[in-house]
């Protein structure tokens, strides 16, 4: 899905939003809805885990300025230009629409997935108003207030693969492994974010020590291959993600057991040999 998909309210003011107002229901029939649902599905990779069905998508409204702290970091941290392109447009017109281009081009910029903890009932019930809670100790919520601060990183896992950063995944059952919730419910929430990923030092193997990266790098991606089974990749700037969509999502038990059934078919080939059930 292409980043420019991405809207902040689609046309909506954010310059009247509240902390509790920040999500809006994207309905079934748009195109947005259906090209994050694609990317949702496509991202669900882990075999064991039965198939998901998505029950809402909210667009999430950030304030002004963070956007334009992120559009900031976008355009201007690779250094691509040094003068405003809306100076030189006037005179420039065409070599600003190439540089522009060019930006984005180096940016790198994707749409990534984030699981992490929910206190609240936020998307239990797909009738009720998408507020935002207040609880500190939601994360979900804060990030949507907030968007990601690094200094949270490992306050909820002590292990960081790539050092201290803001951890993303292009497969959304990687990113379903860290959501948490107290509350009892089928219903699971993941995070949809815009993250510019710029050129990415890619590496199979732990580097928990890696705490800058090499000169010229924005980011690290972890391919699969060595220590890990499945992507993810690791920003090292708050402002190189913003929240996006919000997906609310189950796992229906009928395909859990196909998954089971799946699984056991696949070790008795393995081992010739009957397993019990």
């Amino acid at each position: 899905m292409s980043t420019d998909s991405f809207a902040t309210g689609y046309g909506k003011s954010t310059s009247s939003l509240t902390k509790s107002k920040r999500l809006v229901a994207m309905d079934h029939s748009d195109k947005a809805y259906s090209e994050v649902e694609k990317l949702f599905q496509k991202g669900w990779k882990h075999p064991e885990k039965g198939k998901p069905v998505i029950r809402a998508i909210f667009t999430v409204l950030s304030p002004q300025k963070s956007l334009d702290s992120y559009a900031e970091y976008k355009y201007f941290a690779f250094n691509l230009c040094s003068i405003s392109p809306i100076n030189v447009l006037v005179r420039f017109q065409v070599q600003v629409v190439n540089q522009l281009s060019n930006y984005r081009r180096r940016a790198n910029e994707q749409l990534l997935f984030h699981g992490t903890s929910q206190l609240c009932p936020l998307g239990k019930n797909p009738s009720a108003p998408p507020d935002v809670c207040s609880l500190r100790s939601c994360s979900l919520c804060s990030i949507i207030k907030n968007s990601f601060e690094i200094r949270r990183c490992g306050t909820r896992h002590n292990f960081r693969r790539f050092g201290n950063g803001i951890y993303v995944t292009s497969c959304s059952s990687k990113a379903d492994d860290y959501f948490s919730s107290p509350l009892r419910s089928n219903f699971r929430v993941l995070l949809v974010n815009r993250v510019i990923v710029g050129k990415p030092l890619k590496r199979k193997y732990n580097a928990t020590s890696l705490n800058e990266l090499p000169s010229g790098y924005n980011s690290v991606i972890g391919v699969p291959g060595g220590d890990l089974n499945y992507e993810e990749t690791v920003v090292y700037h708050n402002d190189a993600i913003r929240p996006a969509y919000v997906v609310v999502y189950d796992i229906s038990p009928a395909s859990n057991e196909a998954a089971q059934r799946s699984r056991l078919g696949f070790l008795k080939s393995l081992f010739k040999t009957p397993l019990a059930s």
